[in-house]
């Protein structure tokens, strides 16, 4: 039996034992920003394979956070995963995360731009693996999951759909996503460090599974599921579903009766949350919702040329897609070092990138509201 829980311990697992996992480091706003990378043994590059982004909880450490074993999965379902590690906070001198939630005032590593860092792993990440961008996902503990909430609320531009941890929507955010965001929680009725009622770090969990089950439009009566109780323990796990959600969304609440401070799995246990937590992604990928507008087909392609370049690119977009297009483009940290919101006069679109660092980038543009992500070299 395996329980992973809030506490401040030393990594247990050695990076001997991580056949596939590699430590991954760069700098993003002025500061080197590490994570481990999980490349699953089924990987071969030649099919786009899902993305997940886990997050440890406050005072915790990546390679501690490897413990939750999306490994074994990841080698079978196939997909990419990363465990970022957050910075200390200078204040508490533990890892935090910039994850909104808040207590007396006071949020852990409030100037730190944690959706920055994120979704940077995310380009550089696709800059070298076939990564879909239809099915990203996040989860997260505790502090981790109140930065996998705000991901939801933020980066849901991006992110197909976030499952959290005993943790919710912190205090000290607004919560107001654009988009529908298909939502996962599980917690723990006897949990002392984020409580079941009465949360003063953010929103009580039931108000949690509330607020996104009425963004995304879901029905208001679950159905509900009694998990079978196997494990010599006192915990019961009932699980509610809300379906029929707009643009095929649905929200998941495992709600823990006795459950504590904890992450329950991989074994011994009645729920694996690492297990429930990828059946609910792989149902789940981020689609086009459209405002009124025309929607894209899955299909759009467009064409970066010459690539690689060293000067000016050419940008070109099928004909019959709507005017309506953005250009970004990343460097290799995320940062936007080239952003168009103008019409592309017919099909064609010459950008200078003469004066670029020689490197990796991404070009992301968007037709309508379907982004389309496509590598970039730039050499001598």
């Amino acid at each position: 039996m395996k329980k992973i829980y809030l506490v401040l311990i030393a990594a247990f697992l050695s990076f001997g034992s991580f056949a596939q996992y590699s430590v991954q480091t760069f700098t993003f706003g002025g500061v080197s920003r590490t994570y481990l990378l999980y490349i699953p043994s089924s990987y071969n590059g030649t099919k786009a394979v899902p993305f997940i982004l886990a997050l440890h909880g406050l005072g915790d450490t990546m390679t501690n956070f490897a413990g939750v074993d999306f490994n074994d999965i990841a080698d079978t379902a196939n997909f990419i995963f990363a465990i970022p590690q957050a910075l200390v906070d200078p204040l508490s001198g533990f890892t935090a995360w910039n994850s909104g939630a808040s207590a007396f005032g006071i949020t852990l590593n409030s100037g730190v731009d944690d959706v920055g860092f994120l979704n940077a792993i995310i380009d550089s990440t696709s800059l070298y693996y076939n990564i879909d961008q239809t099915r990203l996902y996040a989860t997260g503990f505790s502090m981790g999951g109140f930065m996998t909430n705000r991901l939801g609320c933020e980066l849901n531009n991006r992110i197909a759909a976030i499952a959290s941890v005993s943790g919710t929507i912190g205090r000290a955010l607004t919560c107001t996503p654009s988009r529908v965001v298909p939502s996962c929680h599980f917690h723990g009725t006897a949990d002392q460090t984020v409580a079941y009622t009465g949360d003063m770090y953010g929103s009580d969990p039931e108000a949690l599974v509330a607020f996104w089950r009425s963004h995304d439009g879901c029905d208001s009566v679950p159905s509900i599921d009694s998990i079978p109780h196997v494990a010599a323990d006192t915990l019961h796990v009932i699980h509610y579903t809300y379906p029929n959600g707009r643009y095929g969304s649905d929200v998941e609440f495992y709600k823990v009766i006795n459950g504590q401070h904890q992450w329950l799995g991989p074994t011994g246990e009645d729920v694996n949350y690492a297990l429930e937590i990828w059946k609910f992604f792989s149902k789940h990928k981020w689609l086009p919702q459209p405002t009124g507008i025309n929607t894209i087909s899955d299909d759009l392609e467009i064409s970066v040329y010459p690539n690689p370049a060293n000067a000016v690119i050419k940008l070109n977009v099928p004909r019959g897609a709507s005017d309506m297009k953005e250009v970004v483009i990343r460097d290799i940290s995320g940062r936007a070092v080239y952003h168009s919101s103008q019409a592309i006069a017919g099909n064609d679109m010459d950008i200078n990138v003469g004066s670029f660092a020689r490197g990796m980038y991404t070009v992301q543009v968007r037709i309508n509201e379907q982004w389309i992500t496509k590598k970039l070299c730039l050499t001598e």
